[in-house]
């Protein structure tokens, strides 16, 4: 006789069941305890931790702290190789027939050693530095073929750059009042020309290239324009003079002195931009190295009719007057390369840059010779290259 079949008993096997929604995992009911899962997010960390560290960029503070009492000679090499692209001369406003056409290839080295101790240091900088001028030189070279109607001449004139300077030491003092350096001779050198101190600057360390915090390995960061002239022009004014030999009239070309002069001709006109990227981070410890990717793309224009004038009122003839109108002068430089900063030292280590750069001067001059009045109109367009390096010892 048939029955209806009633629900399972208790005995009844379970894997008869056909259940109707998912059972609720323990670790998720209400009344379970959250020990088990807590842990195991716990081990989850511990083991995954580590693997997320070792992606994380580490941040490095790469700044200029030398220890008091120490000593870093600095070789600063500038090397420029320029050609002549164009140039051209009115006289009252007319070409002139004798005008040569000039073709020009020049070079001109310079190297600057200075071995600096910091005998007191402030927050940053130092607060007491005697510099010693070991090496202040530049050397020129230049090949030209000068055509004048059709007859031609070739010119190699040499020179070189000399600075009272060298072989003297100098005193720089942080002046709390004034917040900048105050330059004064040594004991040694007391009742020297105190003219030669005018204009040197202290900072010979290439602070002004280093980012004002921590970096890490890939970031990048913008560097003032203004702290490249003490690349371009490391020391100030190094009063250098420059000789040349060998150098025929009417050859042309610019003056050798205003070359040496490049913070002059730079001043605070530069426009472009500037930027370092800290690439890697080598060796360990104490002698941990950061090696920085820099790329400079400057522009500079400035009317230079001050300064040239006072050089070329002394080499005029007696009895000619004359009067610089414009002289305006551009110069341009596209570089890259890098600089190497020793982290556990505190200072540079070395610095290698080389790129494309170009000059150009425009200048308009009056001149009066025995009763006779003309105007001079002279334009200029140079290009080559520019190779810079600092080695420290």
């Amino acid at each position: 006789m048939g029955h209806a079949e009633g629900p399972p008993g208790p005995d009844s096997d379970r894997n008869d069941r056909i259940p109707t929604d998912p059972p609720v995992p323990d670790s998720l009911s209400p009344t379970h305890s959250m020990k088990y899962p807590r842990t195991r997010v716990l081990a989850a960390l511990a083991l995954g931790l580590p693997c997320l560290l070792a992606f994380q960029p580490t941040a490095e503070r790469i700044a200029f702290a030398p220890s008091e009492g120490s000593t870093v000679t600095k070789v600063f090499t500038n090397t420029m190789n320029f050609g002549l692209d164009d140039m051209s001369m009115l006289m009252n406003g007319e070409e002139n027939p004798m005008m040569p056409e000039i073709e020009m290839d020049m070079q001109v080295v310079q190297t600057i050693t200075v071995s600096d101790t910091y005998d007191k240091m402030g927050s940053g900088r130092p607060a007491l530095l005697t510099r010693s001028f070991d090496e202040i030189g530049s050397d020129f070279e230049l090949d030209m073929t000068i055509d004048v109607m059709g007859t031609t001449e070739e010119q190699s004139p040499t020179g070189s750059g000399t600075s009272p300077l060298e072989g003297r030491s100098v005193i720089f003092e942080w002046n709390e009042e004034e917040e900048d350096f105050e330059a004064r001779w040594p004991e040694e050198f007391e009742g020297e020309d105190t003219e030669m101190l005018e204009n040197l600057v202290e900072d010979m360390d290439l602070r002004g290239l280093l980012p004002e915090g921590d970096l890490a390995e890939g970031e990048s960061y913008d560097i003032a324009l203004i702290n490249l002239v003490d690349l371009l022009a490391p020391g100030g004014d190094l009063k250098v003079e420059v000789d040349m030999e060998g150098l025929g009239g009417g050859a042309g070309g610019p003056d050798p002195e205003l070359l040496t002069n490049m913070r002059e001709l730079l001043g605070d006109m530069l426009e472009g931009s500037a930027q370092g990227t800290l690439r890697e981070v080598r060796g360990s410890g104490d002698e941990r190295v950061a090696v920085i990717a820099l790329e400079i793309n400057i522009d500079a224009a400035k009317d230079m009719s001050e300064f040239l004038s006072d050089m070329m009122s002394e080499e005029m003839p007696e009895g000619m007057e004359f009067s610089l109108d414009r002289v305006d002068v551009e110069f341009a430089l596209e570089t890259t390369g890098e600089m190497l900063w020793h982290i556990g030292a505190g200072h540079v280590q070395s610095l290698s840059l080389e790129g494309d750069s170009a000059a150009a001067m425009d200048m308009e001059m009056g001149m009066d010779f025995g009763g006779q009045s003309m105007t001079m109109e002279m334009s200029m367009e140079m290009s080559g290259t520019m190779e810079i390096t600092v080695e420290t010892e």
